[in-house]
C-alpha cells in the first residue's frame, strides 16, 4: 500500500524590531527559548519524521544580535534592574508589560505569577503595596514562564521552576543567561537536524516584504478588482529582486550552501515574482490553495492541490506547493482547546479522507506525486496550547511514526516528481497572498494606503538622490527603506487586528522612514511624526454602558441606537495571526432595557449559500435561531415565537421580548437574571456568552 506524504512547513518570522540600540519588543528573545528551540527538538525523539523551517532572515539577524550581547529589549533591559532601584514610571511599565501572554496557558498554572497578576489588577495599589520581592518575582515569572518544555529542561532553569518564588537578584540574572544560551543552540540545532536528514530549513525575503505589492501596487487591483489603491502607485521591481537575493546570500552564508526552497512573505506570489524567485535559483515555492483555485477557475478540482504544480517562467521552472488550509488551521487555530490524543486522531482521519479522495480521482498510482502541504505560523498557536503543544505533537508524531499509511517528507523531497502526467505545468498564476488570495490586509485600509503613499515618498527620494551618494550611504539607506517595506508595519494598520503593543509597529515603521531621509541628507517630512490612523488597542469584550432599545431592521441605521450594548469583537488578541476561513463575523453586539433583550452580528462580508449561524439560548429558556442566506427559523420555541422579532440584511438583528422570559424571577434591570446564549457557525467555531455575569468564552472548533 503506497503511504500519502505530508509536508510539514513551520514558518518562523519576526520583522526588525531594532530602534535606535534596542529592541523595542522582545518577541524574537522570548519565541526563540519557547517556541524556535522547542519545535525541532521534540524531533529527536522520532527519528523518521521530517519537517521544513522556514527562517526568515531579519529574525536570525536580530537573535545573533541577541547572542553576540550587541543588542538588548526593552524587557530585558527592566529585568535587569535591581529592584530596589526600580522609579515608580519602571514599575507602572514593568506592570504594563510584564502580564502580556496567554493568562491560561503561561500565568495561572505558575502559583506565584497568578498571585502577582491578581494582585496588579488595580495598578495604584500594585504600586504602593508591593514589595522588593514582589518585584524580583515579578521580573522573574514573566522571563522564567516563556520557558518551553524542552528549553525548561536545563537543570538551572528546573530548579527555578521548582523554586518558585522569592527569587534572588542573582538568579534573576541567570534566568536572562540561561535564555540567551537557548538562543545560541537554535540555529546549530537546525544544522544537526539537516545533517541528520530529518529537517530542510527555506528562507523568506529579507525584511519579509509582501513582494507583489514591491513589484507593483497594483497587484492588489488583480486580486480584488477595483480594490482603491494607494495615491503614489509603489513600483519598484528592484526591491523585490534584491530582498529576495540578500535572503538567498544570508541564508548560503549561515548553512554554506543555497537554500532549495522559500516561503514567500505571507505566501504572497505573483507572476512577476515567481520569475524573481526562479532567477535567483530557489527550487521551490509554498502558498496557499485558494491562489491555484482562483487561477485555475472552473477548471479546478479539489485534489488538484496535493500535487506540486511546475511553473515554468521566463527565468526557468520553479514548483509550487499549494497549502491546505483546512488542515493548517486545524493546527494553528482549533486544537488548542481540544485533548491532545482527540486533536492527533482528527488530524490523522482527514490525512487519511484526503487519501481515500486522491485514490478515488487518480488512482493509487497517484500517490507516488501526491502531497498534502501543512503550512503554519510556528510560533504564536503554541501560546494556546496546554505544555506549549507538546502532548499533541508528542502524539502526532507517535501515530505518523508508527502508521504506515502515512509518510512525513520535507518540502524539497515533495518537489523530486514531475507530475505533468497528472496536471500539466502552468504559466500564469493570480496575485495573491495565503489569506483569501488577496492583499486587503496590508492595502485595503485607508490607514495602509496612507503608508504605502509615505513609503513611496520615501523610496523615490531615496532614488532621486543615488547618482549623488556614495555607495555605501546609499546602501545604508535602501537598508532602511527594505526595513520599512517589511509586511508587518502594514499588518497592524487599519481595524482588522489588534495588540496591546500595536503603536509599537507604527512607530516602527516611521522611524525607519525617517532614517531613510536623513541617509540621503534629507530632513524627513512633517508627516513622519504623527501617528497613522488612531492605532489604538481596543479590547475584545466592551461591557454595556446602559439600557438599550433599538429598531430592530438588520439595516446598519442610526448606531447611537447601540451605543450602550455590550461589544464582542472576534478579532482579538490573536492577531498576531489570521486564520484562512475567519472574516464573515465582524462584531457582535448585545444588551437589553426594563424587559427586552437584543442581539446584532455584523459583518465583515456577506453571507453566501452555505453560511449559516445558529444562536443557542440554554437559560432561562432552551430554543435556538437558525439564519442562513435564505433566511431565520427557530428552532424548539413551542408557543413563544410571536416574542421575538427579527431582522436580516446588512446585518442580523433579534428582539427577545419579556414574555420569552416570563418564568424569571427578577427584572431586566439593576442585577440582570441570567440570560445564556453561544453562536455557532462562519465564526469558524463558538462564542459562548453570559451577559449578566461578564464572562465571555471563545472556544474554537
Amino acid at each position: 500500500m503506497l503511504p500519502l506524504k505530508i509536508a510539514v512547513l513551520w514558518h518562523q518570522h519576526q520583522p526588525y524590531y531594532k530602534m535606535e540600540d534596542e529592541f523595542i519588543l522582545p518577541w524574537v528573545r522570548l519565541h526563540g527559548v519557547k517556541d524556535y528551540f522547542d519545535l525541532p527538538e521534540i524531533l529527536h525523539e522520532f527519528p523518521t519524521i521530517k519537517q521544513t523551517f522556514n527562517l526568515v532572515p531579519s529574525m536570525i539577524i536580530q537573535l545573533e544580535e541577541y547572542i553576540s550581547g550587541q543588542t538588548k529589549d526593552r524587557i530585558q533591559r527592566l529585568t535587569e534592574i535591581p529592584a530596589k532601584e526600580l522609579s515608580i514610571s519602571q514599575k507602572k511599565e514593568i506592570l504594563k508589560l510584564f502580564f502580556i501572554c496567554n493568562q491560561e496557558r503561561m500565568i495561572k498554572p505558575y502559583p506565584r505569577f497568578w498571585e502577582l497578576f491578581e494582585a496588579a489588577k488595580d495598578t495604584e495599589e500594585a504600586l504602593n503595596d508591593f514589595q522588593e520581592s514582589d518585584w524580583i518575582d515579578l521580573q522573574v515569572w514573566y522571563n522564567l514562564s516563556w520557558f518551553g518544555q524542552y528549553s525548561r529542561k536545563h537543570p538551572a532553569a528546573s530548579q527555578l521552576f521548582e523554586k518558585g518564588k522569592n527569587f534572588t537578584e542573582g538568579e534573576k540574572l541567570k534566568v536572562l543567561e540561561l535564555q540567551i544560551e537557548v538562543l545560541g543552540n537554535i540555529l546549530p540545532q537546525m544544522k544537526r537536524l539537516v545533517d541528520l536528514g530529518q529537517a530542510e530549513v527555506a528562507v523568506s525575503p529579507m525584511y519579509h516584504p509582501i513582494l507583489p505589492l514591491l513589484c507593483s501596487s497594483s497587484s492588489a487591483a488583480e486580486a480584488i478588482p477595483g480594490i482603491e489603491l494607494p495615491e503614489i502607485k509603489f513600483r519598484y521591481r528592484q526591491d523585490a529582486k534584491a530582498q529576495i537575493d540578500d535572503a538567498v546570500r544570508f541564508y548560503a552564508d549561515r548553512f554554506a550552501k543555497k537554500p532549495a526552497g522559500m516561503w514567500p512573505s505571507e505566501g504572497a506570489i505573483s507572476d512577476e515574482v515567481l520569475e524573481l524567485i526562479a532567477k535567483s535559483g530557489i527550487k521551490w515555492v509554498a502558498t496557499d490553495e485558494e491562489i491555484l483555485a482562483q487561477s485555475r477557475g472552473g477548471n479546478y478540482s479539489p485534489t488538484e492541490k496535493y500535487f506540486p504544480r511546475k511553473y515554468k517562467s521566463a527565468s526557468g521552472d520553479i514548483s509550487i506547493l499549494f497549502r491546505d488550509h483546512f488542515l493548517s488551521d486545524r493546527i494553528g487555530f482549533e486544537y488548542s482547546s481540544w485533548n491532545h490524543i482527540d486533536a492527533a486522531n482528527d488530524f490523522m482521519q482527514h490525512l487519511r479522507n484526503i487519501r481515500n479522495n486522491i485514490v478515488t480521482s487518480h488512482g493509487e498510482e497517484a500517490l507516488m506525486s501526491a502531497v498534502v502541504p501543512i503550512v503554519l505560523d510556528g510560533e504564536n498557536c503554541w501560546e494556546f496550547y496546554y505544555d506549549n503543544g507538546v502532548p499533541f505533537l508528542r502524539e502526532l508524531y507517535r501515530q505518523l511514526s508508527e502508521l504506515s499509511d502515512i509518510e512525513t517528507i520535507t518540502c524539497s523531497e515533495a518537489n523530486v516528481k514531475n507530475n505533468s502526467d497528472i496536471f500539466e505545468p502552468i504559466t500564469h498564476i493570480m496575485a495573491g497572498s495565503w489569506i483569501n488570495a488577496d492583499f486587503r490586509i496590508w492595502i485595503g485600509h485607508k490607514d495602509h494606503r496612507k503608508a504605502w503613499t509615505m513609503l513611496s515618498k520615501a523610496r523615490r527620494a531615496v532614488e532621486n538622490a543615488k547618482p549623488k551618494l556614495p555607495g555605501k550611504q546609499y546602501k545604508e539607506a535602501m537598508r532602511n527603506i527594505y526595513i520599512a517595506e517589511g509586511s508587518d508595519w502594514f499588518w497592524w494598520y487599519g481595524d482588522q487586528h489588534e495588540a496591546p503593543n500595536k503603536q509599537d509597529f507604527d512607530i516602527l515603521f516611521r522611524w525607519y522612514l525617517r532614517q531613510a531621509y536623513k541617509s540621503i541628507g534629507m530632513g524627513p517630512p512633517e508627516e513622519t511624526n504623527y501617528i497613522i490612523g488612531s492605532n489604538s488597542y481596543s479590547e475584545r469584550l466592551r461591557t454595556q454602558g446602559g439600557s438599550i432599545s433599538p429598531v430592530v431592521s438588520g439595516k446598519h441605521g442610526d448606531a447611537s441606537q447601540w451605543q450602550n450594548a455590550r461589544v464582542y469583537c472576534p478579532r482579538g488578541r490573536m492577531a498576531a495571526m489570521h486564520k484562512a476561513s475567519d472574516g464573515k463575523i465582524g462584531k457582535v453586539l448585545f444588551g437589553s432595557n426594563s424587559g427586552d433583550v437584543f442581539i446584532r452580528i455584523e459583518f465583515d462580508k456577506k453571507m453566501s449559500n452555505g453560511d449559516s449561524i445558529e444562536i443557542f439560548f440554554s437559560v432561562p429558556r432552551n430554543f435556538s435561531i437558525f439564519i442562513s442566506s435564505g433566511g431565520m427559523r427557530i428552532r424548539n420555541m413551542d408557543g413563544f415565537s410571536s416574542g421575538i422579532v427579527f431582522g436580516f440584511d446588512e446585518t442580523m438583528e433579534v428582539k427577545l421580548g419579556r414574555e420569552i422570559f416570563s418564568d424569571a424571577k427578577e427584572s431586566i434591570t439593576g442585577k440582570l437574571y441570567p440570560v445564556y446564549f453561544h453562536i455557532k457557525g462562519i465564526f469558524g467555531g463558538e462564542l459562548f456568552m453570559y451577559p449578566n455575569e461578564g464572562e465571555i468564552e471563545v472556544r474554537r472548533q
